[in-house]
């Protein structure tokens, strides 16, 4: 094997920082140094989320930290509030009035996690490996767990499961995604649509594939004529 093993290769992202709301001595705004912090989080993991280094990424002093933030701390608890309230595994308030309404909020979630709109799996993978030494930051993982599998529940309550089935596939349906992200499955976007169905009907069992049938049914229907 040719390759040094003890080379660690993170991803990599872009630092996009945005412009001061007005022009003066602030040449980083609030988002910028939450952005710079997301993104060496990701890169490098939470040891290197040091003022000092985010300073040097943005090109800048480390002054204007300080008129942001605080503290280190500061940063810290407000990255961690900035992925509990981006990362939206679930769509808030999906509609689960009819099976087949609930079918289409299960394909509406997978579009989003394919495409990754409105989820971002690198910063939710490392806010995970940050957990595994941070107590504090596991409480608020788990919390956050436990939110989106109960909105999961709902989805499947929605097709027609038993409360205690409908957890259950929540779970597995939640377990397996984060699985996929973690073991770093590596498919294309079209591969991954190509598959979904299948993923879909094998996760997501007999209630969500008669509903899948009523929807299709739905479309395949011609549209009433207007009354005369």
């Amino acid at each position: 094997m040719a390759r040094k093993l003890s080379n660690s290769k993170r991803q990599k992202r872009e630092l996009k920082v945005p412009r001061p709301i007005r022009e003066g001595n602030i040449k980083v705004p609030y988002e910028g140094w939450l952005e710079a912090a997301k993104v060496v989080l990701i890169e490098e993991g939470i040891g290197f989320v040091r003022v000092d280094r985010l300073a040097k990424r943005l090109k800048v002093t480390r002054g204007g930290f300080y008129y942001h933030f605080k503290s280190h701390n500061a940063l810290l608890e407000a990255l961690l509030d900035h992925w509990r309230n981006q990362s939206r595994f679930v769509p808030e308030q999906p509609d689960v009035s009819t099976p087949q309404a609930a079918c289409r909020a299960l394909r509406l979630l997978t579009h989003a996690l394919i495409h990754e709109q409105g989820f971002d799996p690198q910063f939710d993978m490392a806010v995970r490996e940050w957990a595994r030494i941070s107590v504090p930051v596991a409480e608020v993982m788990y919390a956050v767990d436990d939110q989106r599998v109960a909105a999961l529940r709902k989805i499947f309550a929605g097709l027609g499961y038993s409360n205690k089935e409908a957890e259950i596939r929540a779970k597995v349906l939640y377990f397996h995604q984060i699985g996929y992200y973690t073991l770093g499955a590596h498919e294309s976007v079209r591969q991954r649509e190509m598959n979904l169905p299948v993923y879909l009907n094998v996760l997501c069992g007999e209630k969500y594939a008669d509903a899948a049938i009523a929807v299709a049914r739905t479309k395949a229907q011609p549209a009433l004529e207007p009354a005369t």
